[in-house]
């Protein structure tokens, strides 16, 4: 009888000790088998700078049938950070190629205001200076009309006031960007002639004042290096290998990696930013730029700035959520990438606005909504 007793007494005791730590009881049948460790998490993200001008001529963004903010859904839909793309002066129509741009959009108030909204999401921010009034890439890099005329020591001095006033004014409203790339897909240089390759002390130059901005301005934002052609290992190395030679100042390599235009698959972008990233110790990798085409066509017919997928051959919704997940799995695979942002992923079918005053849209059937405004499923593979 006291046995009996004392085992009544321990068993109760173990009962409650086990449901105080979260334990089942027993009699509740086994319990589930715990998950593993947590995904890493990654930065998952795309470039919304044309919102603004969505928005003001009408496009509207929808959510299971319901309209809704934009950065709501891309919120809910697994965001956590945007990219922003500054301009100098665009939309003057005194100065060429400023004036292809429509006034108010890509300025400094624009990207005030869309920052803000992000940041009340509570999403991160990557802010890219272009240092010119219009697009730029490794074929163009047209100088700020305010700029053209000044020699190289004033035009060094010009980028970093410019850098520092903007870094300021970010953080005077409480928006500072964790990520700021000096350029926009760099690989051919900056701000040309002073800037190109083929001049690479003054290019370097340009770099390190940019960069000494940020670092004087908001000490926490990382500074981005911004190239082309994801997989590219020797142009990789041949560009970075120049910066370290001439001392330039940075944290993070940026790379576009588009299937279409590389012929890369996920996992051969891996193997390259592995094989970059071996050979550059502390320095880390952000996609800048990704994209797939979910329909063959833009609404027209014609094809889109994407005209095929490289070595995925489905142009469908399914085919650009599986390409994303893929994407997304071998991001997680190497801690070094931080993450990606896609390309334009709200620059949805509009009528009467394109990539530049006149021109049409050539990314409707690249976005993350359809020419509806609705939101695709490929906003499933993110929230995974």
């Amino acid at each position: 009888m006291k046995t009996n007793l004392i085992i009544h007494l321990f068993t109760g005791l173990a009962l409650t000790v086990l449901a105080a730590c979260g334990g089942n009881n027993p009699q509740d049948g086994p319990t589930a088998p715990q998950d593993g460790p947590a995904p890493r998490k990654i930065l998952i993200g795309g470039d919304i700078s044309e919102l603004t001008y969505v928005e003001q001529n009408g496009g509207k963004y929808y959510l299971d049938g319901r309209e809704q903010d934009c950065i709501s859904i891309l919120k809910k839909g697994g965001f956590n950070i945007v990219r922003l793309r500054l301009y100098n002066d665009p939309g003057n129509p005194g100065y060429s190629p400023s004036k292809r741009l429509p006034a108010g959009i890509e300025d400094e108030a624009d990207i005030l205001s869309l920052a803000k909204r992000a940041k009340a999401a509570g999403m991160q921010i990557e802010l890219t200076f272009h240092y010119s009034d219009y697009w730029t890439n490794g074929g163009t890099q047209t100088k700020p009309h305010e700029w053209e005329s000044l020699d190289f020591p004033t035009l060094r001095q010009a980028v970093y006031d410019y850098t520092y006033k903007v870094m300021k004014d970010m953080a005077a409203q409480g928006t500072s960007p964790e990520f700021v790339s000096l350029g926009n897909e760099t690989q051919g240089g900056l701000l040309y002639p002073d800037g190109r390759h083929d001049r690479p002390a003054q290019m370097c130059e340009l770099y390190n004042a940019g960069a000494k901005a940020v670092r004087d301005a908001d000490p926490e934002s990382r500074i981005i290096i911004h190239l082309d052609d994801g997989g590219n290992v020797d142009k990789y190395t041949w560009y970075f290998d120049l910066l370290k030679e001439h001392g330039v100042d940075y944290d993070v390599i940026g790379s576009s990696y588009y299937p279409f235009w590389t012929k890369k698959t996920v996992g051969e972008f891996i193997s390259f930013a592995r094989k970059v990233l071996d050979r550059y110790p502390g320095k880390e990798m952000m996609v800048m730029e990704t994209g797939f085409a979910w329909n063959p066509t833009l609404p027209s017919g014609y094809p889109g700035q994407l005209k095929d997928n490289g070595p995925y051959p489905a142009m469908t919704k399914e085919g650009q959520k599986a390409f994303m997940q893929e994407l997304i799995e071998g991001i997680r695979s190497d801690e070094r990438i931080l993450g990606f942002l896609y390309w334009d992923p709200i620059f949805i079918e509009v009528p009467g606005i394109g990539w530049e005053l006149g021109g049409g849209n050539v990314v409707s059937n690249t976005t993350l909504f359809d020419f509806q405004g609705n939101a695709l499923p490929v906003f499933e593979a993110f929230k995974q």
